[in-house]
Formats: structure tokens, C-alpha cells, sequence
């Protein structure tokens, strides 16, 4: 399988989300797998920040062979302002600092070049359509880019599996990912585009505790990697939100991808609320065309979207995975 990911990977950053990394470690370590570029967005961390964390972990895995390309640094319309002054702000304390103590940072590369991923991904997926599976765990700036710069790129991906958007989860307003640009969310979930969504309400029922990294310790560089980065991760989650263990947002979009069998889906349409106050950011599904006068119901083509997940063996199938490839 040739598969691209579309990231905002943040291990090695004090309070920043480690899933990107673990969804990067699957792709590397899972059998039948080519990874064939790694595209990298503002979202989770700051673009270049993303393209350091991204070069250390290739480089700790020996993937030198694997390009990565450095993507939109702030979003189509939305503000990136707010977000960031939450995201970086709680990385900047006392609390965070000592939880990764022990941990090296990647440092921010400076002159990453003309963002490009837009324009690799439509490459590599022009010249071999169908072919390419392209995963996006990060904003979907990188991806509407590539859809504006070619629409039909949309019938010629072999699938796009997105890990975005909460439709129903409480106390929740905004999902990183989509409310960070919902234009660009929209734009992708509407395209056409052969679409799974795992959406945050699935993947808040994942759990990775520090008990199930254990194994992965010893194992290998990549594995080194990925536990030493996770572990201070889940006790920053354990403290600062009262959770047993991290969830495993984006290495769910990659596992569902690998293994089907590990979710299971609905068949509906979808798009972006760019609007409402409370709304904006959020997906709104819908199965049946609402017979009410006056309403613009857009006219798109059904997607996927995972409803339901069995943890146990998604933890099993990642730790054996990486567990494995580094025997």
C-alpha cells in the first residue's frame, strides 16, 4: 500500500500531542506499507516545528528515504491566533517543563522553504492514480491546497482517511483539527474524494496507558523513540485532564486504513458549519435529502464515518506492529 501523511506531529514538545508520531511509527512499521512522503501542517505545532518533530523521527526510525515537505503555515481564513496562544501557551509552564525534562526537543528548522506539499501531493497522486492512499491527521489546509490546485485530484486518490471533527461529543465546541481551519474542512469533506472520517467521537473512546508502551521499550530506535516521547505525554493527560491514558486519534485513521476490521462505519453526507457563533468548525451529517422549503441543503457525495472502535485490539494491533518491526 503507497500512502501519504498529512501531519502536525508535536513528540518531543512539552504538552504537545504525541499521536501524530505514533501514526507516523505505524505507517513505518506496518507490513506492505510504502510511505511515500510525509506533508506537514500548522496545527498541533507550529508548520516548522511539525517539519523538525517529523525529520527527528524519520531520522531515530532510518527512514532517510521518506521526503518531507513542509505545507501551510496557518490556515485559509480562520485566525490562527487563538489557537495558537492556547496551544503554545500551556507548553510554556513549570508543570510541562518537568514532565519532559528528560526529553530532547526537536528545534524548529529555520528556511523550510517554500511551502510544497500541496504541490507534491498532487504530483505524486496525478502520476499515479488510484494508487495513492493519503491520510490526514492535522488540519486540512494542506489538502484543500491540493484540491484547489487540482480538483480531479479528489477521483484520483485511492482513498483519503481524515481524523477530524466531533458531530456530538459533550462540552465540546471545536475539534482541533477542523476548527483550526473549517474552511478547509469543508472544502475536503465536500470534494468528492473517497472519504473515511474518524471523527473525535470515536476517538475519545481510545486509550493508550503507560502499562501498553511498556513492551515497546528496548525494542528498537523507532520504538525507543515513540515510548520515550509517549510517556510524558500520558502523565501530562493524566494530570491536566484526569484520564488514565492518551487517545489514540490519529493512529486510529492509520489502523482503520490497515485493518477495517478494527471499526466499524456508517454511510452518510457531511459538511462543515462555517458559520454559527457556538457552530463553526463543526461536521454536520445527514442520510436522506430534508424535504423543508427554503433550506440549501448542499448537494454532496456520501462519505464513511467511523462510529465505533475496538480499543483492545487497536492498542494490541499498534504495540504488536511496532513491537514486531523492530525485532
Amino acid at each position: 500500500m503507497r500512502m501519504i501523511i498529512d501531519c502536525d506531529p508535536g513528540n518531543s514538545i512539552p504538552a504537545s500531542d504525541i499521536d501524530d508520531g505514533l501514526a507516523l511509527g505505524l505507517a513505518l512499521a506496518a507490513p506492505g506499507v510504502t510511505l511515500e512522503a510525509v506533508t506537514v501542517v500548522a496545527g498541533n505545532t507550529p508548520r516548522d516545528v511539525g517539519v523538525a518533530v517529523a525529520r527527528d523521527l524519520l531520522a531515530r526510525a532510518g527512514a532517510h528515504d521518506v521526503p518531507i515537505f513542509p505545507g501551510a503555515a496557518a490556515p485559509l481564513v480562520e485566525d490562527p491566533a487563538p489557537w495558537r496562544a492556547d496551544l503554545d501557551g500551556r507548553r510554556d509552564t513549570e508543570a510541562a517543563r518537568a514532565l519532559w525534562r528528560d526529553v530532547v526537543p526537536s528545534s524548529p528548522v529555520d528556511g523550510t522553504g517554500e511551502p510544497s506539499a500541496a504541490v507534491e501531493i498532487v504530483r505524486r497522486v496525478a502520476a499515479s492514480p488510484g494508487e495513492i492512499h493519503l491520510v490526514a491527521v492535522g488540519p486540512l489546509t494542506n489538502v484543500a491546497h491540493a484540491l484547489q490546485l487540482r480538483p480531479q485530484l479528489a477521483a484520483e486518490l485511492a482513498s483519503l482517511t481524515i481524523m477530524g471533527g466531533g458531530f456530538a461529543v459533550p462540552d465540546l465546541l471545536q475539534e482541533l483539527n477542523f476548527g483550526y481551519d473549517p474552511e478547509a474542512a469543508h472544502l475536503v469533506l465536500t470534494s468528492g474524494a473517497p472519504i473515511t472520517l474518524v471523527p473525535y467521537d470515536v476517538t475519545r473512546l481510545t486509550t493508550l496507558t503507560l502499562g501498553d508502551i511498556e513492551p515497546l521499550a528496548g525494542v528498537g530506535p523507532l520504538a525507543d523513540y515513540l515510548a520515550e516521547t509517549t510517556r510524558p505525554w500520558i502523565r501530562w493527560v493524566s494530570e491536566a485532564r484526569g484520564l488514565p491514558g492518551c487517545h489514540l486519534h490519529d493512529p486510529l485513521a492509520v489502523a482503520a486504513l490497515l485493518d477495517p476490521g478494527l471499526v466499524t462505519k456508517r454511510r452518510t453526507r457531511a459538511a462543515v458549519e462555517l458559520h454559527g457563533t457556538l457552530t463553526r468548525g463543526r461536521p454536520i451529517a445527514w442520510t436522506r435529502p430534508l424535504r423543508a422549503t427554503g433550506l440549501r441543503i448542499p448537494d454532496v457525495e456520501p462519505i464513511d464515518v467511523v462510529d465505533s472502535v475496538d480499543n483492545d485490539r487497536l492498542v494490541a494491533f499498534l504495540v504488536d506492529t511496532l513491537v514486531s518491526a523492530g525485532r
